[in-house]
């Protein structure tokens, strides 16, 4: 509270600064009443000003959004403001500041504010956001198209047959240069930085994960060839393997000290349906997770409330893959998919409103990639890996949403003919360029509160009115 009383206050003063040399200005020129009219126009705009930002830090200190309520009269220097909140959830909030002086004659002047916070952070503002600058290039290659705009950390060579329809802004030591189309504008630090996740949320459930593995796995292998109620209960086993025409519905735990196979070998067939209902649907594999096979006899669907967990524990080359055959169906909607050491998303599997994480871990086979033609993912595509590459969108793939992927001194991601709406906040590319993409900055297609992003607030445009 007291950082931000102290910059709604420095603020304040900055524009009385401003009004004294333009109150003097505006009394020489249009006389004594029209200069005390705007020198409060200018208090007022300070006011709201000053209460933009007191709000937004406490926005940044609440946990939930969805509660918020209108507050009025709170005084600042020579008048007050009001909070009017014109919507809210647990991830954005539109609110109008109002801010109040009352002159000599008792007339009230407003001025007024109205934006948008989300719970994102300023980097997803950019179509690309390029946060890590080891030395080196970035390259724009192949006919790859940026349509908003871009920070580019260090120096960018966009190549002829490429462009940035949005401004290109790079810090004023380094540029924007090349054959292709972009509008540069250079700018002085303090730059735009790489926001950190916070991977406490997914470090406790990987942690939770992990115990419930090591208490319920067993020996016994389990094929599930009929419809499986859940009630609240844990069902144990060494394998777990679906087949036939099944439903898995209800909430509970499947839990394996190997692997789950869900309609992925390839002897099965059939068609499964996932319906979580009273709470949630957990698979947890000491091994692989893998959803759906290559071959054209099976269909897989799950619905919103199920989480997909592979621990990776053996060696490294387990992870939780998502598959199909061209002529069937994998669709999941609304879940939740952790893989400590790999997730594989491919073959036109369809995954839509859902969390993709991968952890970092200390060896390689690392990385959280989305690859094939027909492949589509919209949600939080999120990689902390620190290898190269730990994150990888190509060959013909499409994501929509949130992809991110951290590193303070390593990790790279690798973007190559793929299509991407909504916002890419990388730290470095893999081989210093993205290659034959069209990335699209669609505010939109963002996520409203992804876990690990609690802390940040960005804001959208602002409109001003006077009162």
């Amino acid at each position: 509270m007291n950082d931000g009383v102290a910059l709604i206050l420095i603020i304040f003063l900055i524009m009385v600064c401003s009004l004294v040399a333009l109150t003097a200005f505006s009394l020489l020129a249009t006389g004594v009443e029209s200069g005390l009219g705007f020198s409060e126009s200018i208090q007022t705009l300070a006011i709201a000003m000053g209460g933009k930002e007191w709000y937004l830090e406490q926005l940044e200190n609440d946990s939930d959004w969805s509660d918020e309520a209108n507050q009025t009269g709170i005084a600042l220097g020579s008048g007050t403001f009001d909070i009017t909140v014109n919507s809210a959830t647990s991830g954005s909030v539109s609110f109008t500041v109002t801010g109040k002086v009352t002159n000599a004659l008792s007339q009230t002047v407003r001025r007024e504010v109205t934006l948008t916070a989300n719970r994102l952070p300023t980097a997803s503002k950019f179509a690309v956001y390029w946060g890590r600058n080891t030395g080196s290039w970035l390259e724009l290659r192949n006919s790859t198209t940026i349509n908003g705009n871009f920070w580019s950390r260090g120096t960018t060579d966009v190549k002829s047959g490429c462009s940035v329809t949005g401004i290109s802004y790079c810090p004023s030591n380094k540029n924007v240069a090349g054959a292709g189309s972009y509008t540069e504008v250079e700018i002085d630090s303090p730059y735009p930085s790489m926001p950190q996740i916070d991977e406490t949320p997914y470090s406790n459930s990987i942690s939770s994960f992990n115990a419930y593995i090591n208490t319920y796995g067993t020996n016994s292998n389990r094929s599930q060839t009929t419809d499986l109620i859940l009630s609240g209960n844990v069902i144990g086993c060494k394998n777990f393997t679906s087949s036939g025409n099944i439903t898995i519905s209800g909430n509970g735990y499947i839990v394996a000290k190997q692997n789950i196979n869900l309609h992925s070998t390839d002897l099965v067939s059939g068609t499964l349906t996932i319906t979580p209902s009273g709470g949630n649907i957990y698979f947890l594999a000491a091994g692989n997770l893998k959803v759906n096979s290559t071959q054209n006899d099976t269909n897989v669907t799950i619905n919103s409330g199920a989480y997909l967990y592979s621990r990776a524990q053996e060696n490294d080359n387990q992870l939780v893959r998502v598959r199909k055959h061209a002529s069937t169906n994998t669709e999941i909607n609304s879940a939740v998919i952790i893989g400590r050491r790999r997730i594989i998303v491919q073959s036109g599997a369809d995954i839509t409103s859902s969390t993709l994480y991968v952890s970092d871990v200390s060896d390689n086979n690392n990385y959280l990639q989305i690859t094939g033609s027909g492949t589509t993912v919209s949600g939080s595509i999120i990689s902390v890996s620190g290898r190269d590459s730990g994150l990888i969108i190509n060959r013909g793939a499409s994501v929509t949403g949130l992809v991110y992927h951290w590193g303070a001194n390593s990790g790279y991601t690798q973007i190559n003919t793929a299509t991407i709406a909504g916002s890419v906040v990388c730290s470095q590319y893999t081989n210093d360029r993205i290659v034959n993409s069209t990335i699209t900055y669609d505010a939109d297609s963002l996520p409203l509160a992804p876990d690990g992003f609690e802390s940040f607030v960005s804001v959208d445009a602002e409109s001003w009115d006077d009162k």
